[in-house]
């Protein structure tokens, strides 16, 4: 489990600093150079709990017959609650508030705080690894539970 876990979250850094780059030279971004460490913090974290995120998802297609069902209505939910997409200024209050939940929300507010010349958001890297560890407790209990119920019933999906 923990080198699939360095797996996941190495990938993730890799695609999150490949996408930075190509936003650098694409769109004319240009960080202070004194932010790249906070942003490499702010990588980290988003990594950490994308993956855990992703490990979750994994738990629930272990359980269903469909897991790209699950994996596209959550990666559409990312793209519209996280303000990757969508400036999270403009949704209404209760997609504000949900958007607290899942990853990449706390991290891309931090990214941009440091991409502007603001400091280190120590609160909203704090809120991403809060939200990595609790999908990480997530994954564990699906698993568990759905190990339980799979030996019960000697079946793996039931959906």
């Amino acid at each position: 489990m923990r080198r699939l876990v360095e797996d996941e979250v190495l990938l993730r850094a890799r695609t999150f600093a490949t996408g930075g780059i190509a936003a650098c030279l694409v769109l004319g971004l240009s960080p202070p150079a004194r932010a790249l460490a906070g942003l490499a913090l702010v990588l980290v974290a988003a990594a950490v709990a994308c993956s855990a995120f992703g490990l979750a998802l994994g738990a629930l297609g272990l359980r269903t017959r469909d897991v790209f069902l699950v994996s596209k209505v959550a990666s559409s939910a990312l793209l519209l609650l996280t303000g990757a997409n969508v400036p999270r200024q403009s949704l209404p209050g209760w997609m504000r508030t949900t958007g607290d939940v899942p990853p990449l929300t706390h991290a891309a507010d931090a990214a941009r705080r440091l991409a502007h010349g603001g400091g280190i958001a120590w609160d909203a890297v704090g809120a991403e690894c809060a939200v990595g560890v609790g999908y990480a407790l997530l994954t564990v209990v699906l698993l568990a539970v759905f190990e339980r119920g799979g030996r019960r019933r000697a079946t793996v999906d039931v959906m």
